[in-house]
């Protein structure tokens, strides 16, 4: 549970206007986070030109996953650094544009702007990796995939916050310039479909219509999949962290990879303001 001094943090923290804020997303196709429970997503009210969605559960699939490339990303790799593509995102396999293409749409699938990671320091101070080109984390399959993206096509930020999420523990907790400002007991996967370990982020805030079903009020989308469920529930298999309508299972390891948390500790989590491409960092 957070401490005295962490409540009066996040109590600042809500006063402060953040420097780039959360796409926050109706929930429109069930594909998204379609790993994080056992029943659908309630639709809710959809807004115009969306199919009302039908009365009938869809066909789950447990398929297995291919095998993950080993690609570990840590607190020394996501730094904080986020990279916002100016027009559509041009990124590569390596950094030179004669290089293989990485197709990356302009939003995700609820309709966030499409943000990047940056691997390692990207301060006009740092000797870069690569000159003219920003290594950074994919959101795609496999976890921990990278590529590389031209300096002129992003426009970069740096966030403050972190995000360390300790199976072990069963604990999240959010950092600010190092000091925790929010810790908060979860629900983690199970041993058959375990929460991935890796260095990830933020995709999108997801606002869901249905408050009191099964995802909660609201869901953060991650850049990451589960390893051992290629789909599940017609989505892919998209690991996030969100609220629930089952909070006497937090603290347990209940979900299909999914991180959960208690509604009122998810809308703390919002009232943070974290960035898209906040990083998330997941340990066991």
């Amino acid at each position: 549970m957070p401490t005295p001094t962490e409540r009066r943090a996040r109590r600042t923290l809500r006063d402060a206007a953040p420097v780039l804020g959360l796409v926050v997303a109706l929930v429109t196709a069930v594909s998204l986070l379609g790993s994080c429970s056992g029943e659908r997503a309630s639709l809710g009210s959809l807004p115009p030109k969306v199919p009302a969605s039908t009365t009938t559960a869809p066909v789950t699939t447990t398929t297995a996953a291919p095998e993950p490339v080993d690609l570990t990303l840590g607190p020394d790799d996501l730094l904080g650094w986020i990279a916002t593509p100016v027009g559509d995102p041009q990124v590569f396999t390596e950094p030179r544009t004669d290089a293989q293409p990485i197709e990356v749409g302009p939003k995700t699938d609820a309709g966030a702007p499409t943000t990047f990671a940056i691997i390692g320091d990207a301060s006009a101070q740092a000797t870069p990796e690569a000159p003219g080109w920003y290594h950074v984390a994919l959101r795609d399959r496999p976890n921990g995939s990278t590529g590389w993206m031209p300096m002129d096509s992003v426009q970069v930020t740096k966030t403050p916050f972190r995000i360390f999420v300790d199976l072990k523990g069963r604990t999240l907790r959010v950092e600010k310039d190092g000091t925790g400002v929010f810790t908060t007991t979860i629900a983690i996967g199970t041993e058959e479909n375990p929460t991935p370990v890796n260095g990830t982020y933020v995709t999108e805030l997801i606002q869901n219509t249905d408050p009191q079903g099964s995802y909660g009020p609201y869901a953060f989308g991650l850049a990451m999949h589960s390893d051992t469920l290629s789909e599940f529930g017609g989505g892919d298999g998209q690991v996030g962290i969100h609220g629930t309508n089952r909070p006497e299972l937090i603290g347990q390891a209940v979900s299909h990879g999914c991180v959960r948390l208690k509604n009122d500790d998810v809308k703390e989590l919002v009232d943070l303001q974290l960035p898209l491409g906040v990083p998330v960092f997941i340990t066991a």
